[in-house]
């Protein structure tokens, strides 16, 4: 079973559940709606629809109730990308945004869709997720941002709750339409929908499309200024709309995002103005290598055979870069990696990590060549290097409790485990993860316990409190945390999915 943990940590574990679609951003919902008439939605008949009464001056706390159930609907069902590093990194560049965002409640979960499509979104309960297709088809990790940047603006404005208070006749679909469009958006024919929603064209819906352009304005001004006083280029979010405008984008299927906000004349020379107002200028925050390793991590990590070649993970890339060797060297090493040239991996991993000894991710991949040589070991030498060094972040601790677990340091590492939940609780393959190893270590409440909270992440409360009961019939253990706590939580749902609905 350990062997199956540590392959999952790299690979298997990281494509999620089976269900694939294509994203639609919450502010979409009337469209989808619209499609509902012509479409048959039997599998998004069960997901949750939010009723007047409850929609109607919506409080934050509401908001976060509600924001969970889609978060359970995402967990669920979507094909997400539960790679840790990937996750790492992402947050790193949203939370300089979410900090100096006016969100009274900065708490932000975060979703990688294994998806080619070049989209990301907004919903309540300040959940953001990116398509894997937006991060590879990002110029530059300023780009990325700028997107980041424009959803957490978002959020801030809290512009459903607005969209909302205005359409009160809609609203008891509205929300509704911010889970369904998880199914709908993948499995309606995109000519279909829009024929559908300009041959119904009311004098409602041509106001709604008109209020979603002012609040296309408002997340690009709020945006702006959150991406301006974070350590990023702001001048690359004109770059970035500008290239929306492109005829290419324009026509190409697979560029979801700049269909879904709409670029024209007047919001690019709106940013065009406030970057020439501030004198932008290159900001040097040092995310560029790391973002550069990430596509090519994430090329080869979702790759099938035949795996793409060196030159075209590096297509694009500057040879005259100064970075451009690194990028080549980690390339080759990857793809050793995954023909099973195991030691050759190891050795370019470890050149690499002594030439770039802050990059997090080319230490994690040599980390994780290491423990597939079975040189656990080693990994824990590297490990009290790191610990000198007062380096704890999630990625130690992972590889920490992996490397534990393969040299038969059962207690230690469920505690390496346990730590890295406590930092990172919406992690749900940590939750799957500690469920396999409880159940091999006979830790039956702690097994129970786990799978509870696996189940109340992926929205099935039934289930989350059915486990939650095993639980307390099980033995004492003081690692599992309260059992009448995660009884609660799961009752909470419950009612929250009953409120909702």
């Amino acid at each position: 079973m350990r062997s199956h943990i540590i392959g999952q940590a790299e690979r298997e574990s990281y494509s999620c559940f089976t269900y694939f679609q294509k994203i639609m951003p919450w502010y979409t919902g009337l469209l989808l709606i619209l499609v509902t008439m012509l479409t048959p939605v039997s599998k998004a008949a069960n997901l949750p629809l939010i009723s007047i009464q409850n929609s109607a001056g919506m409080s934050i706390e509401d908001e976060y109730r509600f924001g969970n159930l889609i978060a359970g609907s995402i967990h669920k069902q979507l094909p997400l990308w539960h790679d840790l590093a990937a996750l790492e990194f992402i947050s790193d560049l949203t939370q300089p945004l979410v900090s100096r965002s006016q969100l009274s409640n900065k708490n932000i979960q975060l979703f990688i869709i294994h998806d080619s499509n070049i989209n990301a979104f907004a919903a309540p309960g300040g959940i953001i997720a990116v398509n894997t297709g937006l991060i590879r088809q990002s110029g530059s990790v300023d780009e990325l941002v700028a997107v980041l940047s424009h959803e957490v603006a978002h959020l801030s404005l809290r512009h459903y709750v607005q969209t909302l208070a205005q359409e009160q006749a809609i609203a008891p679909l509205y929300l509704g339409a911010v889970i369904a469009s998880i199914w709908l958006a993948g499995n309606v024919n995109g000519d279909i929908g829009e024929a559908g929603f300009y041959a119904t064209q009311t004098a409602l819906q041509r106001s709604q499309l008109s209020y979603s352009r002012v609040h296309e304005r408002e997340a690009d001004r709020i945006g702006f200024d959150l991406m301006n006083r974070s350590p990023f280029d702001v001048a690359q979010m004109k770059t970035l709309l500008e290239r929306l405008q492109s005829p290419y984008v324009a026509e190409s299927p697979h560029w979801e995002w700049a269909r879904s906000h709409p670029i024209n004349n007047e919001r690019v020379a709106d940013i065009g103005q406030r970057i020439s107002s501030i004198q932008a200028y290159h900001k040097k925050h040092g995310f560029e290598l790391g973002f550069s390793l990430l596509k090519i991590h994430q090329a080869i990590s979702l790759s099938s055979t035949p795996l793409p070649t060196v030159e075209k993970l590096l297509q694009g890339s500057d040879p005259l870069h100064e970075h451009y060797s690194t990028l080549r060297e980690f390339s080759q090493a990857l793809l050793n990696k995954r023909n099973g040239n195991l030691t050759l991996a190891s050795k370019q991993l470890q050149k690499l990590s002594l030439k770039h000894p802050n990059s997090q991710l080319i230490w994690y991949r040599w980390m994780l060549s290491l423990l597939e040589e079975k040189k656990t070991k080693n990994v824990l030498k590297q490990l009290k290097v790191r610990q000198l060094q007062r380096q704890e972040d999630s990625l130690t601790l992972w590889v920490n409790a992996l490397a534990l677990r393969e040299n038969n340091d059962i207690s230690k590492a469920t505690d390496q485990l346990l730590k890295l939940l406590d930092k990172q609780p919406m992690w749900i393959l940590g939750w799957r993860t500690l469920a396999e190893w409880s159940a091999a270590d006979n830790r039956f409440q702690m097994y129970h316990m786990a799978q509870s909270q696996w189940h109340l992440m992926r929205g099935e409360a039934q289930l989350a409190l059915k486990q939650a009961n095993y639980a307390g019939q099980q033995k004492e253990d003081l690692q599992a945390g309260s059992v009448s706590v995660q009884r609660q939580k799961a009752l909470d749902f419950l009612a929250d999915q009953t409120e909702f609905n």
